[in-house]
């Protein structure tokens, strides 16, 4: 689902939400004009912040695992016309998603790309503090670059990760830089100041950022388990059922407490936010004791909004 797909209505209705000025009348340049908006820098993460927490986590699950039915993304059902339900209905309005002829709803394909785009919006390190940098080194042999082939071991690692110096650090989703690394894709220059971990071929990794014209330090390289976080100690957020599914499985495995924003079956579905000893997770249910409630408590997979991985043990433990 695309930008040019959305009809004239929407557009205009979009345009202005986004505070375009002078938007044209004529619908194909109004689109162009709204397709640059929704490609610009943080244009879509902006909007994001913004918008209802339920709205903001349905963008991510629609950008992140793709279509779905509206009344698994809205807990409701939409009889086909007009603007879908809360909470779609706010980032309807901004053409993030639109529904097809078949009910389903899709994340706009350029607000979903601008989304997944990796960014490096952050500080710049203080200046080193001598007047001038040193000379770049030089370019090390092919068996020299960053990505260790092997490692401490004869068995090769499930996966590894370059680290180049930089001026910051981002950590990039799996799907991003495998994407990166395909043939149709002009390489790894956005995320070249980056540790980035994912589930390309060693080989396929240092082929995009020699492409690129990274420099790959043999003596900076590290080597990562895929099933690992990038930082063990170090919080984790995840938003959608899969990512969330896969964090819950690693919080149980290492024994580490979650975080949960958590949507209630009582109350009217009321969200809470809680700390969570999980001990187990089977079918769906996580279930563990609940800080919040001081008591062991059952969690749906499908009802947790947001959760995040902390870097505290666990506090308790099951009879």
């Amino acid at each position: 689902m695309r930008v040019a797909d959305l009809d004239g209505r929407t557009v205009a209705e979009a345009l202005t939400l986004l505070g375009a000025r002078d938007a044209p009348t004529h619908r194909a340049a109004a689109a162009r004009q709204l397709r640059e908006i929704l490609e610009g820098h943080r244009t879509v993460r902006d909007l994001l912040e913004a918008a209802p927490d339920a709205g903001r986590d349905a963008f991510v699950a629609l950008a992140t695992e793709g279509p779905a039915r509206v009344s698994d993304v809205a807990d409701r059902g939409w009889s086909g016309r007009g603007n879908l339900p809360f909470p779609l209905d706010w980032l309807q309005r901004r053409a993030l998603v639109a529904p097809d002829a078949n009910g389903r709803v899709h994340a706009v394909d350029e607000a979903r790309r601008a989304y997944l785009a990796p960014t490096l919006d952050l500080q710049a390190a203080a200046e080193p503090d001598s007047e001038s940098e040193p000379d770049p080194a030089p370019e090390p042999a092919p068996e020299e670059a960053g990505v260790a082939p092997g490692g401490a071991t004869d068995t090769a690692p499930p996966s590894e990760a370059i680290v180049h110096p930089a001026r910051s650090v981002v950590v990039a989703a799996p799907e991003t830089i495998d994407r990166l690394c395909s043939d149709d894709e002009p390489g790894l220059e956005a995320i070249s100041d980056t540790v980035a971990i994912g589930d390309a071929d060693a080989e396929a990794v240092r082929a995009a950022l020699r492409r690129a014209g990274v420099r790959l330090l043999g003596e900076e390289a590290v080597v990562v388990d895929a099933h690992a976080p990038a930082l063990p100690t170090a919080p984790e957020r995840a938003v959608g059922p899969k990512q969330v599914r896969s964090l819950l499985d690693r919080a149980v495995e290492q024994r580490r407490q979650v975080w949960l924003r958590y949507h209630t079956s009582s109350r009217g579905g009321a969200t809470t936010e809680r700390v969570v000893d999980p001990w187990s997770l089977a079918e769906d249910l996580l279930v563990g004791w609940c800080h919040l409630r001081r008591d062991e408590r059952t969690f749906a997979v499908g009802r947790i909004g947001e959760a995040v991985l902390l870097a505290d043990e666990i506090a308790s433990t099951c009879d």
